[in-house]
């Protein structure tokens, strides 16, 4: 299986301890360039940026060429711009993607998309890969965004 991710759910993982999930899921997970700068950016959480360098032998940094991303909006973040070219261009079977212009603009081109919440579900559907309650209570201490009805029907979905 072939998976491109943007920032925002690797970003989350991570300050989760849950970026094992991913390997287990898709194997080899592709970042576009661009996703590897905002990860280690100066604003970045400590945990994020320190997390890349140690490395993982599942996560493979690629290059993006300007004529890829031509096909892209230029109303969408460099990132994500660059997600949504990579997974064109390596016919990804999965794009990784939270922020919804973003995910609108990849299902437009036929793509694929899961996010956080999607990635957590599956591990919650599995059993025992997560603790749904935890898991939760620490997403809500980060800067993520979702509703709260959305939160409420997945725990009675999860539980």
């Amino acid at each position: 299986m072939i998976a491109v991710s943007d920032n925002s759910p690797l970003h989350y993982l991570i300050l989760l301890d849950q970026t094992g999930l991913l390997p287990r899921f898709y194997g080899t997970v592709l970042i576009p360039r661009a996703v590897q700068c905002e990860l280690s950016a100066a604003g970045a959480p400590s945990k994020v940026s320190e997390s890349l360098r140690g490395g993982w032998d599942w996560l493979r940094v690629e290059d993006v060429a300007a004529e890829q991303l031509e096909a892209v909006s230029k109303e969408l973040d460099m990132g994500e711009r660059e997600a949504i070219a990579l997974a064109r261009a390596v016919g990804a079977d999965i794009l990784l993607i939270d922020d919804s212009a973003g995910r609108e603009q990849a299902r437009r081109v036929d793509l694929r998309v899961t996010g956080t919440l999607g990635i957590l579900r599956a591990a919650a559907q599995i059993g025992g890969l997560i603790d749904v309650r935890s898991t939760i209570a620490m997403l809500r201490e980060t800067s993520f965004y979702f509703d709260e009805n959305l939160i409420r029907s997945l725990f009675e979905e999860w539980l």
